[in-house]
């Protein structure tokens, strides 16, 4: 087989095609979402961007403070999330604020 594909490249070649790997890519346009306005905005931009994105955050369903307290909670013990409590405290407030249950 070998020599076979070295017939086939010799053809390509014979005829101005060059011979490729036959991976090809393509290019996506990247659009980050911006952060509803809240407080605890500038905390979560700094720490929670660090492993996903900003649209991970805002697509996320709506959830009560308990639920947001409990997924900040594992971020931090089973992710590794480098957040003091007080900045976690933020980053369940603006999550409240943003995609909560509360008042809605």
């Amino acid at each position: 087989m070998i020599g076979g594909a070295a017939v086939w490249q010799r053809a390509l070649a014979d005829d101005g095609a060059k011979p490729t790997s036959g991976v090809h890519e393509i290019k996506l346009p990247a659009m980050t979402p911006e952060l509803p306005p809240g407080p605890g905005r500038e905390t979560v931009s700094a720490t929670c961007v660090i492993c996903h994105t900003t649209r991970y955050i805002t697509m996320q369903p709506r959830f009560s403070r308990a639920a947001w307290t409990a997924e900040v909670d594992k971020m931090r013990k089973t992710f590794g999330a480098p957040l003091t409590d007080a900045q976690a405290a933020e980053v369940v407030n603006y999550l409240v604020a943003i995609r909560g249950t509360e008042g809605k």
